[in-house]
């Protein structure tokens, strides 16, 4: 029975994952002494000043370095239709942004190269894991052009677009000042970008997913600000760019009949405009007509055929209707016009750890090691990969890879446990369940575990501990367990 509870819960760690990971307050900043974590983030916060052909100031922002590059992350709306622009950092000193590496129009999310000495630079760590309703986030940025303004809240909703991804209702007020500012974590991490939105007179405080970011696919070329900009008027007219932001406006409200007109004007006005297509796709899957979203998203692939994000898109879409062969097919197809797309490869690993086609899922996972060795979640899959495999020394060499990129993530010290478990290595089972709790006391899977554990050692007394304990966190478990003991 318990190696049968075992691997249902790989597969519930499997899928949630790259979901939502709870802390305990060991590793959260408690309320009230935010100060400290303040202080380490303002230093990566920019004030991002642009400009038009004039050398007029244009529109005020704000941002936040990534990497000890250079690289910026604000949104795509602060620079859109600028000619220059320049950051104006923490200790008040000015920096030119020299290109524009990257972006998402859905998602809002431009990246950007800052001209600045190494040596002047603070950086933000970035995180995959997303937040949960209720978790308190920061929001720090330059509203109204006030540099370094901190806001406090939490997280009040989760929605999900195609194309866009994960977007964050946030209690803390973001005024378009703070358009590009960082949410973070009370961990100090990135878990999402600021973007103000105006909805019939209503303010509502938007954030994209910090993934995101992580997904943003650089050009192979970049163009300096003025280059990118002339593109972009070239090939946007203005009515339709008009139309998109209206209609963005009301569907990331949820009110896609509002949004679908607005949509659909702007695909009949221009008719080649991925961004009006992806949002009448949009529009479509949050009608419930996913043939109807297909078919919007498959015009973005006759648009633009050698764009691998077309065809990832498309496959992300087919993921959530559950039609895993078609997915399969198009995250290829991505593959085939990028050959290092790794968003693609990873995305393939888990659909094939879901139909059970663990080589196939190993072989995808390697592919994205091989373009970036320490993506901490590709390794903590190719844990799984191997679990599932009954190969349980390379999956520990992978759980432990992860740790070493992400060292207090419960799942990844949960499922290092159940690795050793199969080796039959109780000492070092029995430590990593403890230290996953260590790490995350209502992690229900490891005193689930530890139930059991204390069960095959005939210390009863320690197993209705960890059953008092489930009967708070997760009734379920707590019931299974229950019957094992009795």
């Amino acid at each position: 029975m318990r190696l049968k509870i075992i691997m249902l819960f790989t597969i519930f760690v499997f899928i949630v994952m790259t979901g939502c990971t709870r802390y305990n307050d060991k590793t959260e900043v408690s309320t009230g002494h935010i100060a400290p974590l303040v202080k380490k983030i303002q230093p990566a916060v920019v004030t991002v000043v642009a400009y038009d052909a004039n050398r007029e100031v244009s529109n005020l922002g704000s941002g936040f370095f990534i990497d000890k590059k250079g690289y910026l992350i604000t949104n795509y709306h602060v620079l859109k239709g600028s000619y220059a622009a320049d950051v104006k950092t923490y200790d008040g000193k000015e920096y030119p942004i020299e290109l524009v590496v990257a972006e998402n129009i859905p998602s809002d999310l431009i990246k950007v190269w800052v001209k600045i000495p190494e040596s002047s630079i603070h950086w933000l760590p970035v995180t995959e894991t997303e937040p949960s309703i209720a978790d308190r986030v920061l929001v720090v940025g330059s509203p109204l052009g006030l540099e370094q303004t901190v806001s406090e809240g939490i997280v009040s909703a989760v929605r999900e677009l195609p194309v866009v991804g994960k977007v964050f209702q946030l209690s803390a007020p973001i005024s378009p000042g703070s358009s590009g500012s960082p949410v973070v974590n009370m961990r100090g991490k990135v878990v999402g970008v600021a973007s103000f939105q105006a909805v019939r007179g209503q303010n509502l405080n938007f954030a994209v997913s910090s993934k995101g970011i992580l997904d943003l696919k650089q050009s192979e070329t970049s163009k300096t600000l003025s280059e990118w900009t002339y593109d972009i008027e070239m090939r946007t007219p203005k009515l339709v760019e008009k139309l998109c932001k209206e209609g963005f406006n009301f569907s990331i409200r949820g009110e896609f009949k509002d949004a679908l007109n607005y949509f659909k004007e702007a695909t009949e006005k221009s008719p080649d405009d991925t961004v009006a297509w992806y949002g009448l796709g949009s529009c479509y899957d949050g009608l419930d007509q996913p043939e109807q979203a297909i078919e919007a998203f498959k015009q973005v692939i006759r648009i633009d055929p050698k764009n691998a994000a077309s065809y990832f898109n498309l496959a992300r879409y087919y993921r959530k209707l559950n039609r895993d062969e078609k997915a399969i097919e198009a995250y290829y197809q991505a593959i085939e016009a990028d050959p290092d797309h790794a968003p693609s490869y990873f995305d393939l690993g888990v659909v094939y750890g879901k139909l059970e086609e663990f080589k196939n899922g190993e072989t995808a996972f390697k592919q994205v090691l091989r373009i970036n060795p320490d993506h901490a979640p590709t390794h903590f899959y190719m844990g799984l990969t191997y679990n599932n495999l009954g190969r349980y020394d390379a999956a520990v060499t992978s759980y432990k890879k992860a740790l070493k990129i992400e060292p207090d993530s419960a799942p990844i010290l949960y499922n290092l446990g159940i690795a050793y478990g199969e080796m039959g290595d109780d000492k070092a089972e029995i430590e990593a369940f403890k230290q996953a709790i260590r790490v995350d006391p209502d992690f229900a899977p490891s005193h689930y575990n530890m139930g059991l554990l204390y069960l095959n050692n005939k210390d009863k007394a320690a197993a209705l501990q960890e059953y008092k304990i489930l009967k708070e966190l997760n009734i379920d478990m707590a019931e299974m367990l229950f019957k094992q003991i009795y």
